[in-house]
């Protein structure tokens, strides 16, 4: 007689499919946050950067990357505003749906179980948060890059002027 084995065959890594979509999921969610956390502390770090390689006001303003890179630091920040304040606009449209309309709520979770979409949430919402992503990563690296090229272009005795 062959011995019963005490656990259950070794799975890999995920019990199941909708164990492994899960954690994606939940890793998606979590780079995607770690993206605004990120992409703001470095607009800040360029805003201070900008204030020390250029000395002052004056400094900045003086200087054409200088501008250019507090210019794309304010579109990213204001960028963060305007996604936040849509997606939270649709999303809350989306928990009124959910409690108004059950029957059809339950009838689209069953529409799309198991495929691809974008459901429970819409195409407008993942639209805008594909396009808030772009626009943090984007206007952030663009700022730090015209920090960089600013700085590096713009003549030593410019960086040594006091306010």
């Amino acid at each position: 007689m062959t011995p019963q084995p005490t656990e259950p065959p070794d799975t890999g890594l995920y019990s199941s499919p909708a164990e492994a979509s899960k954690k994606v999921s939940s890793e998606y969610e979590y780079w995607s946050g770690k993206l605004t956390e990120t992409s703001l502390h470095l607009c800040y770090a360029v805003i201070g950067a900008n204030w020390v390689v250029f000395g002052s006001i004056n400094g900045i303003l003086d200087n054409n990357w200088a501008k250019m890179s507090l210019l794309m630091v304010i579109l990213a920040l204001a960028s963060n505003i305007v996604g936040a304040w849509v997606l939270s606009w649709l999303l809350r449209k989306r928990v009124i749906y959910s409690e108004d309309k059950k029957a059809e709520w339950i009838k689209e979770f069953n529409q799309f179980v198991g495929i691809r979409s974008t459901w429970p949430f819409t195409d407008s919402i993942d639209a805008v948060g594909l396009w808030m992503r772009r626009i943090k990563a984007v206007f952030t690296l663009a700022a730090g890059a015209c920090l960089i090229w600013g700085a590096i272009n713009t003549p030593a005795s410019v960086h040594m002027k006091t306010p």
